[in-house]
């Protein structure tokens, strides 16, 4: 029996130092290896001391090893509650709990080292002729051993709360990890509570055999003992987005970095006196519509014209009632900007940055229902830039451009807010005038005229005066848009041919004052 004990300390020795040693190696690549490498380290001091207790007949060398035993269970202990640290993603709590970890390896090496002169550890220790050891324990012993299930009690409540708040996919990780840490914690709690026989056989460093294999073959299956769990606040954490969870009352009860930040620069409540409070103290006027609104998504400006969208996702339960809510608040003020310019460069010109042809006839038929309805006039103006193939022809196509945008430029600033200017094709722009008569139309597209004709066009050649020709109409009572713009290209056409540089109304109607 002394022999097969023997056996099963020195290997349960090898496989702990052999894994510590492993551990070690890769510290630098995996966060949860230091941790692993002390508690296997300790973990082979404690088998080494106790299968020399076991094996000799020598009481100075049994009672050596027995007090060895207990700092290698002080170092698995801290261990275990380093690795838990590491192992619930609390690497910030990691610097608060160091000194901690230290003081009871230390202060039990202490306690071991001048044990037989005040006995208040281990009160006696007893060898047998056949090998093997009995003690009885002091008031220190026992204030070890509670201290020891206390930081072991703390360390399996953090993993059991991470375990609940990890994603689906790495609850196995705990599971595992904490199937291991059970085994001997098992034995440990028979060897110290059951009288097991005379010599007080200790199972712990037996059944970290059982340890190191559950975590060996996590390692190996991927599971993953070297990689630390993900946790539901770690996701959180992670966003970019301000997410803020709210109980059924409405009051915040989590708030990532993110939406604390967020909150805080709006000025509303300093970052650390969020939870606890009413979502209405929280998130200001800004956000004040859309916690209260019933809509679960909206997009809101503030008056510094920053655009939020907000999304309120109401849990369900099985049972169909409501936990809460869960607020997420993304700044889309730039892709507002950028959606806003990608919606206006789809209705303008390329080269002038007037209306296109598309955006002319749209807005031409919303103006003409509107105008038929309220009995207004609505007046079109349509331009052709004179001579212009003329211009390409002498200049160039770079200073046909150039002509382009400059006609484009004075028409628009002269029309300014009374009607809507667009490149209707090639060098042809039209002009929309709602609420206009043809007659007042005609006498503002000359005053277009005599300004743009005045406009002077630098070119290598030398200063080019570029002018148009323009033809008008108004919409008649139950005509169609089609028929506005084909009249108003007949009154173009007979401009142009009646000598260019001139404006012409179209005839077909009678003109109103």
């Amino acid at each position: 029996m002394r022999a097969a004990l023997v056996t099963v300390y020195v290997a349960a020795t090898l496989v702990a130092a052999t894994y510590a040693v492993l551990c070690r190696r890769r510290r630098h690549r995996a966060p949860l290896a230091s941790s692993l490498a002390l508690i296997t380290g300790g973990a082979a001091l404690w088998s080494l001391a106790q299968a020399v207790a076991v094996g000799t007949t020598s009481l100075p060398v049994a009672t050596a090893a027995t007090y060895v035993m207990f700092p290698g269970v002080a170092v698995v202990v801290a261990g275990f509650l380093w690795h838990t640290i590491v192992f619930t993603g609390r690497l910030d709590q990691l610097r608060r709990w160091r000194a901690l970890l230290l003081v009871h390896p230390v202060l039990m090496t202490a306690a071991v080292i001048t044990d037989p002169w005040h006995h208040r550890f281990l009160t006696s220790v007893t060898a047998y002729p056949d090998g093997g050891v009995t003690v009885a324990p002091g008031p220190l012993y026992w204030t070890h051993t509670a201290y020891c299930y206390a930081l072991i009690g703390v360390g399996t409540l953090m993993s059991v709360a991470s375990m609940r708040r990890a994603v689906r996919g790495h609850r196995r990780v705990f599971v595992l990890f904490l199937a291991g840490a059970l085994a001997p914690l098992i034995g440990n709690a028979l060897t110290i509570f059951a009288d097991l026989s005379d010599r007080q056989v200790d199972l712990t460093p037996v059944l970290f055999l059982v340890t190191a294999t559950v975590w060996w073959w996590a390692e190996r299956s991927g599971t993953t003992a070297r990689r630390m769990p993900v946790a539901y606040d770690q996701v959180i954490a992670a966003l970019s987005d301000a997410v803020m969870v709210l109980d059924p009352d409405g009051r915040v009860i989590d708030v990532n970095p993110v939406g604390a930040a967020m909150l805080a620069e709006l000025g509303h409540v300093p970052a650390g006196t969020l939870l606890g409070r009413m979502w209405f103290e929280v998130v200001g006027p800004e956000l004040t519509a859309a916690f209260a609104g019933g809509s679960d998504q909206q997009t809101l400006s503030t008056a510094d014209g920053t655009v939020y969208d907000v999304r309120v996702v109401r849990m369900r339960t099985a049972d169909g009632s409501t936990p809460g809510a869960v607020v997420v608040v993304r700044d889309v003020t730039e892709l507002e900007r950028l959606r806003a310019e990608l919606t206006d460069q789809a209705v303008r010109d390329g080269l002038t940055g007037v209306y296109n042809r598309r955006h002319l006839t749209a807005a031409l038929h919303e103006l003409a229902v509107t105008a038929d309805a309220e009995g207004r006039p609505l007046a079109a103006v349509m331009l052709d830039v004179d001579h212009f193939k003329a211009v390409n022809d002498t200049h160039g196509h770079a200073v046909g451009d150039e002509v382009l945008i400059r006609m484009a430029q004075e028409i628009t600033a002269a029309v300014g807010d009374t009607g809507t200017v667009a490149r209707y094709g090639g060098e042809e722009f039209a002009v929309i005038l709602p609420g206009v008569s043809a007659h007042a139309a005609a006498a503002l597209a000359e005053q277009w005229r005599r300004c743009c004709a005045e406009a002077m066009i630098a070119t290598p050649r030398g200063p080019l005066r570029a002018t148009f020709s323009a033809g008008v109409a108004e919409l008649a009572p139950g005509a169609g848009v089609e028929d506005l713009l084909r009249r108003a290209d007949h009154a173009l056409y007979a401009a142009k041919k009646q000598g260019r540089n001139q404006v012409v109304t179209d005839t077909s109607l009678a003109l109103r004052p």
